[in-house]
């Protein structure tokens, strides 16, 4: 039996290893055997191989003593290779979306060139989650952003698509290179940074703010959605690689939380009350689901710069939840699209009949985002909003308008597709097997997650107490979250 604790290298990071290395590999068995494989089974075996590797660096975080593994060289305080409470947490998430995609995909859009670019990105995902390094993030973020370039070009409706993500990525990434760069000459984690670390800091703040969609560089983000394949703007939307960014390069500061985190804190509840109102008045389903991502996705920096781990358990629970849940959305939408074309929502389309599976599954997935009682979002609502009210009233107050007009543009949705007259001899399309894999895997983990969210909280604790313990002005004990069998009821005082 091999010791663990004798390998050179710690497990979690050669489970890590193995997550980026599997899609990767799937890509190369792809192109040279396109004609003899089938796709599918190919990258289903690839991202199922990413998942139980992924499963392995949680379990040994989660179940262990919540140190963090770390190989490589360090620049700033970031590890070129790091496995923490993040990066085990993430990991699987983004696995479990890669995978659906997969299962979900119609069959025309499973040509070996879009399978491999597929995979690609999910190999730079999982490479991404994993490290901490300024200089190997900036380097991933380039290869991403042209990776989903040349993917939307791919495409003849895509092409001015690719354009505006192009130009507006460029910005980004260039203000990245450009904050990492007077990082590491002033780095702001050490006492007595100053001008520069501090513009650096502003720089790195403008480019998350570019590649998360918040408002007043929100134009790409249902463009994405609108002008795309769905499955490229989930992959490219949901890890929310941004967030992960702002994570690694804004916390952790001298001085505690800095001025740029809070700036974005802010601008993010405004663009989750912005979209999710935006949603409401949509005219096409594509742009509906595109402004309910950018809303959704907003609210999870509406916590990370929060000082209680109640906010960052709220705020790591809604990246888990929303992204799951908007999954499940996007993907209910692409099916129909395979069977019927594009979907307008300025009239009653009547689909219920022909597709009553799909109408079901998008109807769970809706109430799923929106915190109804019994599913995660529930459990990540109330974190939120308790810890959010705790700390900033207003915080609290926008992220319940939030919501509010979020259900509206759900239950609009849902209604404008599936309500009204139906055709006497419309087909009926019954749900594939596959497909009802896939939106039953998702809907286990959001309804079992919320039915029974106790252990989930308590690792999301860790999680939350782990990035709070790196900022320097924050308590030494953590504030304990009760958890009952029933749901989260708060801070104890």
């Amino acid at each position: 039996m091999i010791d663990v604790a004798s390998l050179p290298v710690p497990l979690p990071v050669i489970a890590l290893a193995v997550a980026v290395a599997a899609p990767a590999i799937g890509a190369v068995v792809l192109r040279f055997t396109e004609r003899l494989l089938d796709p599918r089974m190919v990258a289903a075996g690839a991202i199922v191989t990413s998942l139980a590797a992924s499963v392995v660096a949680a379990a040994w975080w989660h179940l262990g003593d919540a140190t963090p593994a770390r190989c490589g060289p360090r620049l700033v305080g970031g590890d070129l290779v790091l496995v923490d409470g993040l990066t085990s947490l993430l990991l699987p998430y983004v696995a479990i979306v890669d995978l659906a995609i997969v299962l979900v995909a119609p069959r025309r859009a499973f040509a070996s060139a879009g399978v491999r670019r597929l995979l690609i990105g999910a190999s730079v995902t999982f490479a991404t989650l994993g490290t901490a390094h300024p200089i190997a993030l900036a380097v991933l973020w380039g290869v991403s952003i042209v990776s989903t370039t040349m993917t939307l070009r791919s495409t003849v409706e895509g092409r001015s698509t690719a354009r505006v993500y192009a130009v507006t990525m460029t910005i980004a990434f260039v203000c990245l290179v450009a904050g990492i760069v007077l990082l590491v000459a002033d780095p702001p984690w050490q006492a007595g940074s100053g001008t520069i670390g501090a513009a650096g800091g502003w720089l790195v703040a403008l480019a998350v703010m570019i590649r998360k969609g918040l408002v007043p560089f929100h134009s790409w983000y249902p463009a994405l959605f609108s002008g795309g394949a769905l499955a490229t703007a989930l992959v490219v939307t949901m890890p929310q690689i941004a967030s992960y960014t702002a994570a690694r390069l804004l916390v952790g500061h001298a001085d505690g939380v800095p001025v740029e985190l809070i700036v974005l804190a802010n601008l993010a509840l405004v663009t989750a009350v912005y979209g999710a109102a935006l949603a409401v008045v949509q005219r096409s389903v594509r742009r509906l689901l595109g402004m309910l991502a950018m809303s959704q996705s907003a609210m999870v920096f509406a916590g990370l710069a929060g000082t209680v781990p109640t906010e960052l358990c709220g705020a790591l629970a809604v990246w888990v939840s929303s992204g799951l849940a908007l999954t499940g959305i996007g993907l209910v939408v692409w099916s129909l699209e395979s069977r019927g074309g594009a979907i307008s929502i300025d009239t009653l389309q009547g689909r219920c009949a022909d597709a009553p599976a799909l109408a079901a599954f998008f109807l769970l997935f809706g109430l799923a985002t929106l915190g109804f009682p019994g599913t995660l979002s529930f459990v990540a609502d109330d974190l939120l909003i308790s810890g959010a009210l705790d700390d900033q009233v207003h915080a609290g107050l926008l992220v319940i308008a939030a919501t509010v007009f979020a259900g509206i543009a759900v239950m609009r949705g849902w209604f404008r597709i599936f309500g009204g007259p139906v055709t006497i001899d419309a087909p009926r399309h019954e749900i594939l097997r596959r497909e009802r894999l896939a939106f039953s895997m998702l809907l286990v983990i959001l309804f079992g997650l919320g039915m029974w969210p106790g252990p989930f909280v308590t690792s999301l604790e860790r999680v939350a107490t782990s990035l709070l313990a790196s900022r320097q002005h924050a308590a030494t004990s953590p504030v304990p979250i009760h958890v009952s069998s029933t749901g989260v009821s708060g801070v104890i005082p």
